[in-house]
């Protein structure tokens, strides 16, 4: 890092003025601390710790700000007094001038708000870090929602971005709890999710892909995005109506059955994670909106969440677990959820979880808040060094959020209960045979991509010794049981690629003709008989392969 960047000696001035120049220091700041130290050292006591970080990270600007609201999600990370601490982070609100929004419509979408729009407000609606939106009007009538990303933003957050790249990798080599935390990891995941949101093309991709999976969903609705009048800068969508989830006056004096609306709202959530794995990550009451026929509209999709197969599937065992009161089969979602990031101790970790099934079981289900066991369970992870992945962090957040929104709704609402329901449907999709089908066509094209790419990989490796000029010895009474170890993983290889082959073969018929998804289909009794004795044919004839190879290559040896 060079001495003279005056954004480093900014960032380590910031930090020991807040009483964190030991943090400045590992992660790579210590050289610019000493003059800053000595100038903010009165003030460096006056603060609790938690506090004096969230004041640096606003001091900081809009992508500190990010990163501190996307570490307020981690609780599987940090103690709870920091991530409440940094719930507390409020996006940069300033708004910029009307002839700089005119600017940059003009230059993004060919002309400008005049010309485009039959009216175009131009007091900001709302303003954020990123960008702030404007209400318009089309010359066919529509109302619209215009949003615009702050001139210069841009560069700021992307130079602040590669910053904390560098600052993540240094901390990473001097700070053993940033190891412990995988800092690296964390910093490139926000990286990604920052990139997008400053294009807010994803955001569009977002909400139609939200609008199609929902589709078939009478009680949501996802704003349309106009395509001609979204650009990387700008984003135009069809203006909302409605009330926030959250105006218990509104939506009494609207007659809205709210005990129903919270159950629709969860229900939405619900899908969208175990069924679609593509969720809103962000569904705060500012994000929500009633319309007086009770739809709800969700808005904002520049934070979205989502999760594969093999994660839902886990996800659902740990819940099936928790409600059961299953010691192991808890263990084994988590460590396969959460691995860990050291030694692992299984008993004391199946202890500890066994304590937490237990006060859970003193309740009644309907009683649990998910609040309340997301932080038993963070904590645990985080005392096991078990860490989640970035969206699994997410969702938990969003569950929490969505119970505190769904409670103000209706008090004697349980998001617990509901889940419980849910679970064993949602883990019988999972497992049905389409979807098993699905698994095993995908599981096949991986071993068989794995399989041709083996030749290659070995041929630079023996490049890689060559090149490095390390000697490479065979001594001929070594060759038969060195070659006759790699002929019998290449068998299992060929049987394995084979197997594959059959797989993909049937995974595909199944995917396109579900109804053949019976043990008792004369395809699938076909497939397996010939799947069965091509694998036993290949596996019987190794032996004598191997055999005439040996005498081959002692016929050779012995010339």
């Amino acid at each position: 890092m060079a001495d003279d960047s005056p954004r480093y000696r900014r960032i380590a001035e910031v930090l020991a003025r807040n009483g964190l120049a030991a943090v400045a220091a590992q992660i790579g700041l210590g050289e610019h601390l000493p003059h800053a130290v000595r100038r903010h050292l009165p003030a460096i006591e006056r603060t609790g710790g938690p506090a004096r970080l969230r004041h640096a990270l606003e001091e900081l600007g809009p992508t500190f700000v990010k990163l501190g609201q996307m570490l307020s999600t981690r609780k599987d990370l940090l103690p709870a007094e920091y991530t409440e601490e940094l719930r507390r982070l409020r996006d940069d609100t300033v708004t910029v001038p009307f002839a700089q929004v005119s600017a940059v419509i003009e230059r993004e979408l060919g002309a400008g708000p005049q010309e485009l729009f039959a009216h175009f407000d131009e007091t900001p609606l709302a303003s954020a870090s990123i960008g702030q939106a404007h209400l318009g009007r089309l010359r066919d009538g529509r109302e619209v929602v215009v949003k615009i990303r702050k001139p210069g933003v841009s560069d700021v957050v992307l130079a602040d971005l590669e910053l904390m790249r560098v600052l993540a990798a240094a901390a990473a080599r001097e700070w053993e709890t940033a190891r412990d935390i995988d800092v690296v990891s964390l910093v490139a995941g926000f990286d990604r999710t920052m990139r997008a949101e400053l294009d807010y093309r994803s955001e569009a991709a977002h909400a139609a892909r939200m609008r199609e999976n929902l589709a078939d969903d009478a009680s949501v609705r996802i704003p349309a995005v106009l395509e001609e009048l979204t650009t990387a800068e700008v984003l135009t969508e069809e203006r909302v109506t409605g009330v926030r989830i959250d105006d218990i006056h509104a939506l009494d004096a609207a007659g809205i059955d709210r005990p129903a609306l919270a159950s629709r709202a969860t229900s939405t959530l619900v899908r969208m994670v175990l069924v679609d794995g593509f969720f809103h990550a962000d569904p705060h009451p500012g994000n929500m909106f009633v319309g007086e026929d009770g739809v709800i509209t969700l808005i904002d999709f520049g934070m979205v969440g989502r999760l594969g197969e093999s994660v839902r599937e886990n996800l659902l065992r740990l819940m099936f677990a928790l409600t059961h009161d299953d010691h192991e089969a808890a263990v084994s979602a988590l460590v396969r959820l959460a691995p860990p990031q050291g030694p692992l101790d299984r008993r004391r970790l199946t202890r500890d979880v066994g304590a937490l099934l237990e006060s859970l079981s003193a309740q009644p289900l309907g009683e649990m808040s998910i609040a309340a066991i997301v932080e038993r369970l963070t904590g645990l992870l985080r005392h096991h060094h078990l860490q989640l992945p970035a969206d699994v962090s997410t969702l938990l957040r969003v569950l929490v959020l969505t119970e505190s929104v769904a409670v103000v709704l209706d008090p004697a609402f349980s998001l617990t209960a509901v889940l419980a329901k849910v679970a064993p449907v949602a883990m019988a999709e999972l497992l049905s045979p389409e979807a098993l089908a699905r698994r095993a066509r995908d599981t096949g094209v991986n071993a068989l991509r794995l399989g041709s790419d083996l030749p290659d990989r070995a041929s630079r490796m023996l490049d890689d010794y060559e090149a490095r000029g390390l000697p490479v010895r065979l001594h001929p009474e070594d060759l038969d049981r060195a070659v006759e170890r790699l002929e019998g993983t290449a068998d299992r290889l060929i049987v394995g690629m084979t197997m594959s082959a059959l797989l993909v073969s049937i995974g595909t018929v199944l995917a396109a003709q579900p109804g053949r998804a019976r043990l008792r289909d004369p395809l699938m009794i076909a497939s397996g008989g010939a799947t069965a004795l091509l694998g036993t044919y290949l596996a019987a004839g190794a032996g004598p392969a191997r055999r005439l190879g040996r005498m081959v290559r002692r016929g050779i040896v012995g010339r």
